[in-house]
């Protein structure tokens, strides 16, 4: 397991989390870039600062994901007469 693939541990900065991902947009975006057969390639440091806007996007739409998400769970309760009906 590399360290990439280790979860993100609380004193992993936000700022990190979004260069990191930034970086993996770029590379990405970069490499499909090449390969096309266009004359005229975008400017590298358009494609970064596009990789950085797509970065904060992801991840505060991740977040709103998350947080709804843990609202839902929040609001299911479950007793102990509810799992003795099942069971049944």
């Amino acid at each position: 397991m590399s360290a990439h693939d280790a979860p993100a541990s609380p004193a992993v900065s936000t700022a990190t989390q979004t260069r990191d991902l930034a970086a993996r947009i770029y590379i990405e975006l970069v490499g499909r870039v090449m390969l096309t057969a266009q004359a005229t390639k975008p400017n590298p440091v358009d494609l970064a600062k596009f990789s950085y806007k797509l970065a904060e996007a992801f991840q505060s739409i991740e977040a709103e994901a998350q947080k709804d998400a843990v609202a839902k769970m929040a609001k299911y309760d479950v007793k102990v007469d509810d799992m003795t009906s099942w069971k049944k």
